[in-house]
């Protein structure tokens, strides 16, 4: 890990700066953990993941991995999201 930071530090500053999907990939970076779910795993979770915030359960505090996937995967907190709606039922 350090080494791709010090490959980092040596782009120019002001690329640094103005490089949106590295300061992204940076944040992402600083977020890992040792053990990170796929969004197969993530996915295959959801369901019982979305169940648990309807009825008001701490599922971030039960599924910590699960939560912070959502956090870092936009594909999977889409589908997150999505699921959330349709446990809400029909708009009306």
């Amino acid at each position: 890990m350090k080494t791709f930071f010090d490959l980092f530090k040596r782009r120019p500053k002001k690329t640094q700066k103005n490089d949106p999907a590295m300061q992204m990939l940076l944040r992402s970076v600083a977020m890992t953990n040792e053990k990170e779910l796929t969004c197969d795993e993530v996915f295959a979770l959801l369901d019982q993941f979305a169940e648990m915030v309807k009825r008001g359960e701490d599922a971030a505090g039960f599924m910590p991995l699960v939560q912070k996937h959502l956090t870092m995967c936009p594909d999977c907190r889409e589908e997150y999201e999505t699921l959330l709606r349709i446990l809400d039922g029909p708009a009306e």
